[in-house]
């Protein structure tokens, strides 16, 4: 009996690896990596108001994705290299139930653009992006060379981002959830030209001589964030500490924080510099930031009243109101 293409196909699915685990399924060499459990942040009751107050390019971008993002997708993950450059790319993986027709139609339109088969599997490239559907579930959006090493790692021929180890030892500097992973992870190696462009753009200076940061985002009654940032020497990280804390309390003070009463959430935030030890290879900038659930509702409220006084500022629906006809969340 000749081997045909569906036996062919089933063989190439038989060594695929689980999507479960969408970090591993990014291909090596990222800069910055953005791990999300959307299905833990759709739980979490605050998270509705804070979709409605994200800028609305944001939103559209999402929506791009699907109808209902916050409903429909379960976990994303974003790689991105060129951090710093002209030469920025980034990588998606998402999982969720997800628009086929609406996502394959909308790349496959552009102009130039092209459907081809890469190990068994199709995808529709145009121009330098690409998009291939991995499972029932996942798809992955990038540039053709991203999305190519995407479907090598799915088919078990190539390995993936946990065997990149600088990143993996970024990300594995972040806090850890009491219970369960942080619904958000992310991991950035500060390399030279984006310190110096972020120098040159007046973002914090406590990233002038950093080496990577790591951050971690846990919800539940309020939220929790945890930061840590590590340096060559440890003076460098007391030198930022003392910039973080003068920072906070000039921001504490200005102005409108005071007249908004929002002074207040400035002061929860705890920062200390580590020295290395046997468990920590390098010196550390540690930053903490808890708001309980109630400070967190009028804090919201706050913004959003705010929000409102700025011009050319739209309110959105959220996905439990009821929808007009026109495409949104």
């Amino acid at each position: 009996m000749g081997c045909g293409p569906r036996s062919i196909r089933a063989d190439l699915d038989h060594h695929n690896l689980s999507d479960d685990d969408l970090l591993a399924l990014l291909p090596q060499g990222q800069q910055a990596v953005l791990d999300v459990d959307v299905k833990a942040l759709r739980a979490w009751p605050p998270m509705q108001t804070l979709m409605s107050l994200l800028p609305e390019q944001w939103l559209e971008s999402l929506s791009s994705l699907a109808a209902s993002p916050l409903q429909d997708v379960d976990a994303l993950c974003i790689g991105a290299t060129g951090l710093g450059s002209s030469a920025l790319e980034a990588t998606l993986l998402v999982s969720g139930r997800l628009p086929k027709d609406k996502l394959w139609s909308e790349l496959a339109r552009r102009q130039g653009s092209r459907q081809v088969t890469y190990h068994g599997m199709p995808l529709v490239e145009a121009g330098d992006r690409a998009l291939v559907q991995l499972s029932e579930r996942t798809w992955a959006l990038g540039s053709r060379l991203q999305v190519r090493q995407t479907i090598d790692i799915f088919r078990g021929v190539d390995s993936g981002l946990r065997r990149q180890t600088s990143l993996m030892n970024a990300l594995a500097m972040a806090p850890s959830g009491k219970q369960g992973r942080p619904a958000i992870l992310a991991a950035v190696l500060l390399e030279s030209d984006l310190r110096r462009r972020a120098h040159e753009a007046g973002v914090l200076r406590v990233f002038d001589e950093a080496q990577a940061v790591a951050v971690a985002v846990a919800v539940g009654d309020g939220f929790d964030i945890g930061v840590v940032v590590s340096y060559p020497f440890v003076q460098m990280a007391a030198d930022a500490l003392s910039q973080v804390r003068a920072q906070a309390a000039e921001l504490g003070n200005r102005p409108l924080a005071k007249l908004l009463r929002l002074d207040r959430f400035v002061s929860p935030l705890l920062s200390v510099a580590v020295p290395q030890s046997k468990k920590r290879p390098t010196p550390e900038l540690h930053l903490a930031y808890r708001l309980p659930g109630d400070e967190l509702d009028d804090l919201l409220h706050r913004i959003s009243e705010l929000k409102k006084l700025l011009p050319g500022t739209t309110s959105r629906r959220s996905d439990t109101e009821p929808t007009s006809p026109a495409p949104g969340l």
